[in-house]
């Protein structure tokens, strides 16, 4: 009878250890897992960060390769007008300057389109100022005819300035309209408004674009 009861007490305490095994192992497998998933969601996490600071450094590398070309072709743009610029004196000296100072009055007098207007010359090319200025007065005067009237024409005072321009290589000053207006049709002023009109069409011829 003692046996049997032993017999019997060493099946149960196998049998609650067996039990108690189970659930250890079953215990220790969701811990697991939950570590695993907890491990697995960090690594997504960092695995987006990483992919979002590579885009992001893609996206600097592409806006920084960008600024750099667009600068390289600012700095080219500004070697040309520069170039362009240190011509000028050569043009001033040119046989071809007459003609086109005489073409800068008569536009700025049609632009204008006043009676009394003040011309201002470059400091040390009043001479050639006022012989332009000769030749394009009747010009002007017959323009106004056509355009105007017969009482405007008659009207016109056009007026040579003996202040001349501070600063300047070539070309001239017009002040109209009591001195409410004034046109710069000097040659750097023109230079840079032919650069600026044309900056499409250097691009292109440029770069390609």
């Amino acid at each position: 009878m003692v046996q049997f009861i032993h017999q019997e007490a060493k099946e149960k305490a196998s049998e609650i250890k067996l039990k108690t095994d189970e659930e250890f192992n079953i215990e220790k497998l969701r811990m697991v897992e939950a570590e695993k998933q907890k491990i697995r969601a960090a690594y997504e996490v960092k695995e987006k960060q990483v992919e979002v600071q590579k885009r992001i450094a893609q996206s600097n590398e592409v806006r920084f390769s960008r600024l750099k070309a667009l600068k390289e072709r600012d700095d080219a743009m500004q070697k040309v007008l520069a170039e362009a610029a240190a011509k000028l004196p050569g043009l001033v000296s040119s046989s071809e300057y007459p003609a086109l100072l005489e073409a800068l009055i008569y536009e700025g007098l049609t632009q204008l389109a006043d009676t009394k207007v003040i011309v201002k010359g470059v400091a040390g090319g009043e001479t050639a100022t006022k012989a332009a200025l000769a030749k394009a007065l009747p010009r002007f005067e017959k323009w106004a005819k056509e355009n105007k009237s017969a009482e405007f024409a008659a009207a016109i005072s056009v007026t040579f300035s003996s202040e001349s321009l501070k600063s300047g290589i070539g070309g001239v000053e017009l002040i109209g309209f009591g001195g409410k207006i004034t046109l710069n049709n000097t040659l750097q002023n023109r230079l840079m408004l032919a650069y600026e009109t044309q900056l499409p069409t250097l691009r292109a011829k440029l770069f390609g674009k």
